[in-house]
């Protein structure tokens, strides 16, 4: 089952490949799937609040594939495949996944939109001191561990769960460092003249498509960034999905 988070953590990890062996970790998981609509703010894709996209485990390994089986025969499944040398999304990747949510809100629900470290810090109300770094390898997570979903994806499309395998990471990012002289043009799109780099977030096609075709649960966002616990979170819009 679900590993559990307690707290946040806002540790940044280490910057280094790490070579080690590439290791895959199986759970059998079984949900109930009958919920329903509720709440306000900001869309959440289904996928996101059924399925465990989001590591509880405070000891993730680095090269650690996991997969996620939904029932007896294995058929139905989802593997969450890191990029080499990093570990799976987990606690952190949550809660910026949940503010780029708002912020893509508030930048009309745009597919492709530019964010900054210091908004994504705003919006989880992070102290100063090295949350640059913090939130660009979170965002760096997000972009490239890759899911597959084998009979487990809703797809607001199709009005049902896919049986073929989808394979997709959340999002792709570009990093834009304003310093240069070719992204000049990027600078007037910053009123805070002290930023010195912004990253350009494009939702992948199927988180996308599902959130603006209402393949999504709708949430207060501030109140998912105030609860601490992750498995208190999914807790939380678990049963707001119920009522």
């Amino acid at each position: 089952m679900w590993d559990i988070m307690n707290k946040s953590d806002y540790h940044m990890e280490e910057e280094v490949i790490d070579t080690s062996p590439t290791e895959y970790i199986e759970e059998d998981v079984f949900i109930d799937e009958n919920f329903i609509k509720n709440k306000e703010l900001i869309r959440m894709d289904m996928n996101l609040i059924q399925f465990p996209i989001f590591s509880k485990n405070t000891k993730r390994k680095s090269n650690q594939v996991v997969t996620y089986y939904f029932n007896k025969n294995r058929a139905t499944y989802i593997k969450i495949s890191p990029t080499a040398g990093d570990y799976i999304p987990g606690e952190m990747e949550e809660k910026i996944f949940i503010a780029l949510m708002q912020i893509m809100k508030e930048k009309n629900l745009s597919k492709k939109f530019i964010v900054t470290a210091k908004e994504i810090k705003d919006k989880l109300k992070m102290g100063s001191g090295t949350y640059n770094n913090t939130i660009k390898k979170s965002l760096s997570r997000l972009s490239t561990t890759n899911y597959s979903f084998k009979n487990t994806f809703y797809s607001s499309a199709n009005k049902g769960v896919l049986e073929k395998e989808i394979s997709t990471t959340m999002l792709s990012l570009e990093t834009i460092t304003l310093s240069l002289k070719e992204n000049e043009k990027y600078r007037n799109t910053i009123n805070d003249k002290r930023v010195k780099e912004i990253y350009i977030v494009t939702m992948s096609d199927h988180f996308y498509e599902n959130i603006v075709q209402k393949g999504y649960m709708v949430y207060n966002g501030n109140t998912l960034l105030k609860i601490e616990s992750s498995t208190a979170r999914t807790i939380y819009m678990l049963i707001e999905k119920l009522r």
